[in-house]
């Protein structure tokens, strides 16, 4: 092969290979412009979190007065101890209530007090998104709490019918693991609701021959949630609500071994 041809066939070579190069610089292009179209949306969904403000509330106590002497012993026959609800409004619209129901034993010194606290929560625009809901039932007296966990029976573990949020037990210091449920989202949750329904059941002894029993614990909610501020950027912020409850038992002497309905 003379110097010539084999100038020209290196030529051909080349120009045969530059479409292919040009089709290889494109998809390039496209992929590159592809990923940086996901980065920017996944930025925008998950967003850079920095810490915000904390907002703390204590309410006034919901006080149940029972008179001891009209709880059933009878298994099953509950008798409502009161209503309360609560409505909140800010970054996060949260409505919570409770109605406790009692019962009692024979003799008229082991209380037990069941009952569902619905909690419900909703960012107020599409801007905010729930990212964890700690709720916790604190004995402050002689009082005893039983797991408040939704589910009696089998894991402690549930998803939320959305999928949006996964509800176990939370681990709190100084008490114990049933005490507690936490909700987390498993991803971004802009402008999503969460309804929780804990199950509250206590149990009160008279351990003296006091004629009044007086027995309080504390709810407490704390909500964390982002707020965004930004294609990218989010605020985190926290919100603490703290409910203290009283159960005021009297007529303790006129209940022993009655068990109407």
């Amino acid at each position: 092969m003379t110097s010539a041809t084999r100038k020209l066939f290196i030529l051909l070579s080349v120009l045969s290979l530059m479409p292919m190069r040009r089709d290889k610089a494109f998809l390039c292009g496209i992929l590159i412009t592809v990923l940086l179209a996901y980065s920017a949306s996944w930025l925008h969904e998950k967003t850079i979190s920095f810490p915000g403000q904390t907002i703390e509330r204590t309410l006034g106590p919901w006080t149940f007065d029972v008179n001891a002497s009209n709880l059933s012993c009878i298994m099953g026959h509950w008798k409502l101890l009161g209503v309360y609800s609560i409505k909140n409004q800010s970054d996060v619209f949260i409505r919570l209530s409770y109605s406790p129901e009692g019962m009692r034993n024979t003799g008229c010194n082991d209380f037990m007090i069941t009952g569902r606290f619905h909690l419900y929560l909703r960012p107020i625009n599409d801007s905010i998104a729930i990212k964890e809901v700690l709720f916790v039932v604190e004995n402050l007296s002689d009082v005893s709490v039983d797991p408040i966990f939704p589910k009696q029976e089998g894991v402690m573990y549930f998803k939320t019918p959305d999928g949006n949020f996964e509800v176990t037990e939370a681990r709190v210091p100084g008490l114990e693991v049933w005490q507690a449920i936490r909700a987390k989202a498993l991803k971004p949750a802009w402008g999503e609701p969460l309804e929780l329904t804990p199950v509250i059941p206590l149990d009160i002894d008279r351990n003296k021959d006091e004629a009044i029993i007086e027995a309080e614990v504390r709810f407490r909610i704390e909500v964390e949630y982002l707020v965004r501020n930004g294609f990218f950027m989010s605020e985190k912020r926290k919100l603490r609500i703290k409910i203290p409850a009283v159960y005021r038992l009297y007529g303790l002497e006129d209940c022993s071994y009655e068990c109407k309905p």
